[in-house]
């Protein structure tokens, strides 16, 4: 019985120590990514939240920001794209673009620069075309 419970308590310590490290790496990166002492310490507590409900283990969740993180760095030092404009979510590999762009080559070349990372299986593009007024 006794080592039963010893077995219980180390498998609840091994659950709080993933989440915890989770949670960290979390609050890293989006110190990291952000720049802000504020996001870092308001962003730390919706890291934690998430991270506790999030079915990714920790590995999964630092893949899918670094996917993130390229992706976007590369929207916006494109040219032909409003970097500004395009929201960028990745789950498991598995990338979704939304906002907007002002052309079909402009969408094309988002889906591209998206498929070009390292590590996206799959894009699921939400892109909205408005044509920008040169007036």
């Amino acid at each position: 019985m006794k080592k039963l419970q010893a077995s219980l308590k180390l498998t609840e310590i091994r659950h709080l120590n993933n989440i915890f490290g989770r949670t960290i790496l979390i609050a890293i990166m989006s110190f990291s990514l952000a720049g802000c002492h504020a996001v870092l310490l308001g962003g730390a507590a919706v890291a934690g939240y998430e991270v506790a409900k999030d079915e990714r283990n920790a590995s999964d969740v630092a893949s899918d920001t670094r996917i993130v993180a390229d992706i976007k760095q590369k929207l916006l030092r494109d040219k032909a794209i409003s970097g500004w404009d395009v929201n960028v979510d990745s789950y498991k590999g598995e990338v979704t673009l939304h906002g907007n762009v002002s052309s079909q080559t402009a969408k094309e070349r988002a889906l591209l620069i998206t498929q070009s990372v390292k590590g996206v299986n799959k894009i699921n593009s939400k892109l909205i075309i408005i044509p920008k007024n040169d007036e």
